[in-house]
């Protein structure tokens, strides 16, 4: 018996989770751990509330009342949606508990003893007109890396990189929109850089045992590539767990240090015997996380534990899922825009059609978008016509022709096949559950499904119970114990259709993964009076959703975002340019300023390569540069242009053409440019998929060209140019 520790980011106790939450982290945890107890594994399924910081603290002066009342009102709230969705939690607690604060306090002191504490005084972002220090989440500006205007100060959702605040490019603060100032504050930083060997070397045993998901190894690998820097644990607020140091008793640990030890908390607030499930050598942790999270469950969170000297569990798989969008854009509950969990209850739709849609539809390796006219197509022709069309067909059959009664089998060579092949299906979920690859699974489940409905077809019983009726006998005997292994295959997605089947099935006992393909159901065995699972969305009810969700309304016919990109390729004006001279940005570390040699003209461009190239290394080369790119200021110094590179998981090259000379055009194959070359913006140039393939560079599928030659990487087999 295996023991597993499953996980799920803590939630935030100031808002209402939506669906793409839900999807991210708590349903997707709920899967697995269904799995793992029908499969009788030792497992406890562990979540809470994420209680302190800042947002919390803002969110509870808007409404003038206490932080603590604020996460009292919301804990409630959640724990009421999840409850609905089915979660099956072993316990959901909270990060406010006296609990937490001991463990987040005596980790802190054995990190503080080890030596990996030190105090630096330091200049934090002030928004004067609040008059408070501003957390990393409440500034934003644009990444210098791939130039997204929606980076936070302290991470890139879009490209993963981290990020603080000084790198930050016109940085804002979101919550009175003005530009917040540098203040002077000490801080107590948590020294990453000495625990680095540990980790990387933890992080490197975990891509070659393959537990990782693809995104959460790329994302630990970039940081670990650029080198761990020192980072803040501490915060100059009231509402945390408070610093257990003489002289700064004023100071809360920051919520990205106290909020994972949350895990362990809640499991003591659960069992006495918690430390025998973040210390037994024989536990494997299972991590249910969004993409955003990814750097501080498998770098810090990690380091953090590492950094104790004690023998802890540390992460042993890892699932971070993309994001689930709203009909093209983000939720929002003040604009009324995309399902909530309270909105998703009051729908009148069951939980289990939710759960199904989003699992179906889950992000696993790259963004998805929920849609109404999805919604409705996959509802109706899987869930329903599908799923539910075969357990309905099949116990009226049985109902109406043989009284609700088993009848016993007389198998021919057709009937064991089918069963073969269902038994075949069977195992392929349980591969695919093992591996959490959860939608998937869930697409072999309706395969099996599926299968199911084509051997009732096939078989035409409907004709049998005339003509040969022990062949319909044996074809009823063989469906009704698909469906109840279906019953068991689709209980970690779908519990409560599994009790409802069970219960149509009149069968009362505990089910687990091992009865899969063991005949339960016998001759003589009498069946429950059938239901229908589901209802078919009509259009009325589709409608009605829409509009009270704020769906985006139809539009126009838009050009299609191809062609859209290939008008900007047209227009797109790229030249060879020799690096003159190469200096560093006097505003930011990471970002070198190029005096370039066009054709006819030489210009300054900002390029963020400090961490890839020496200038010695860039003085010479012959690059590819973005010439008509409007001009942009990039921390204070104007950058007209853009030097283009490839760049994969680990390495970044500098798009050389050695063979050329200055002003030499690059062009791109089977376009012909405007004969006009119109400025084009940043947000624009970001549409193009750029990229690189088995060393060749494209654009849009295209080729990129100089002197009728394709353009070549040395270095980057496959990766993105930017």
């Amino acid at each position: 018996m295996r023991k597993i520790l499953i996980t799920a980011a803590l939630p935030y106790a100031n808002n209402i989770p939506h669906l793409g939450t839900l999807i991210g982290c708590v349903l997707s945890a709920d899967v697995f751990a269904r799995y793992n107890r029908l499969k009788e594994n030792k497992c406890i399924y562990i979540c809470g509330t994420d209680e302190y910081g800042t947002a919390t603290e803002i969110k509870a002066l808007e409404e003038g009342i206490s932080p603590k009342e604020l996460c009292d009102r919301y804990y409630k709230i959640h724990k009421q949606i999840y409850e609905w969705f089915n979660i099956s939690f072993d316990i959901f607690g909270r990060t406010s508990t006296q609990k937490h604060t001991q463990l987040v306090q005596s980790i802190f002191l054995d990190l503080y003893k080890n030596g990996y504490i030190f105090e630096k005084e330091i200049e934090q972002p002030f928004d004067q007109k609040l008059g408070i220090f501003l957390a990393d989440r409440f500034i934003v500006g644009q990444c210098p890396y791939c130039g997204s205007k929606d980076a936070k100060a302290d991470q890139c959702d879009v490209c993963g990189r981290l990020l603080d605040y000084s790198k930050l490019i016109d940085p804002v603060s979101t919550l009175s929109k003005t530009k917040p100032i540098l203040k002077k504050s000490k801080h107590l930083f948590l020294d990453l850089p000495k625990i680095e060997p540990e980790i990387k070397k933890f992080v490197e045993q975990m891509e070659q045992k393959g537990l990782w998901s693809k995104n959460t190894i790329a994302i630990a690998k970039s940081w670990l590539e650029n080198g761990l820097e020192p980072r803040a644990i501490t915060r100059d607020l009231q509402w945390g767990v408070k610093v257990p140091l003489q002289g700064w008793e004023n100071k809360v640990f920051y919520v990205w240090f106290d909020a994972p030890i949350g895990y362990i908390s809640i499991t003591a607030n659960l069992t006495e015997q918690y430390m025998e499930w973040w210390t037994g050598e024989d536990v494997e942790h299972y991590e249910f996380i969004g993409k955003d999270n990814v750097p501080f469950h498998a770098i810090i969170f990690p380091a953090t534990l590492i950094g104790t000297k004690k023998r802890w569990v540390l992460p042993y798989f890892i699932s971070s899922t993309e994001f689930l969008n709203y009909e093209g854009g983000k939720f929002s509950k003040s604009k009324k825009i995309g399902v909530f969990g309270d909105d998703a209850i009051e729908s009148g739709l069951k939980a289990d059609v939710w759960r199904y849609y989003l699992l179906i539809n889950r992000p696993e390796t790259s963004d998805t978008t929920f849609t109404w006219e999805d919604f409705q197509k996959r509802i109706n022709n899987e869930l329903v016509a599908n799923l539910a069309n075969l357990v309905n067909r099949t116990l009226v059959f049985i109902e109406r022709n043989f009284e609700q009664i088993i009848p016993s089998p007389n198998p021919k060579k057709e009937d064991n096949e089918f069963f073969e092949q269902q038994k075949i299906i069977a195992a392929r979920v349980d591969e695919e559950l093992e591996k959490v690859n959860l939608r998937k699974a869930l697409e072999t489940v309706m395969e099996y499904c599926a299968n199911a409905n084509k051997y009732f077809q096939t078989k035409e019983p409907w004709k049998k119970i005339k003509t040969d009726k022990p062949d319909a006998q044996t074809t009823m005997f063989f469906l009704i114990n698909s469906i109840f292994d279906l019953a068991i295959l689709i209980e970690p997605f779908l519990p409560n259709t599994t009790k409802e089947i069970l219960k149509q099935l009149n069968y009362d006992q505990k089910i687990f993964w091992k009865d899969i393909a063991s005949l339960k159901i016998k001759p003589g065995h009498k069946i429950s009076k059938p239901k229908h699972l589901f209802e078919i969305i009509d259009e009325k009810k589709i409608t009605e959703l829409k509009e009270r969700f704020n769906a985006k309304k139809e539009q126009a016919p838009q050009e299609p975002q191809e062609n859209q990109n290939y008008q900007i390729l047209k227009n797109l004006d790229l030249e060879v340019g020799r690096i003159l001279e190469v200096k560093k940005h006097p505003n930011a570390d990471n970002l070198y300023i190029e005096k370039i040699q066009l054709q006819d003209e030489q210009r300054e461009i900002v390029s963020g390569l400090v961490k890839y190239y020496t200038p010695e290394e860039l003085v010479n080369k012959k690059c590819i540069i973005v010439k008509n790119l409007k001009p942009k200021k990039l921390r204070g110094i104007e950058s007209k242009g853009m030097l283009l590179a490839a760049k994969d998981e680990s390495n970044l090259e500098v798009l050389e053409i050695e063979d050329s000379s200055e002003g030499q055009k690059i062009k791109i194959e089977g376009i012909e440019k405007n004969p006009k070359l119109k400025e084009i913006t940043i947000e624009e140039f970001l549409k193009i998929k750029m990229f690189v393939k088995n060393n060749v560079c494209y654009a849009e599928n295209k080729k990129l060209l100089i002197n009728g030659k394709e353009i070549r990487t040395k270095k980057i087999k496959d990766g993105q140019i930017s």
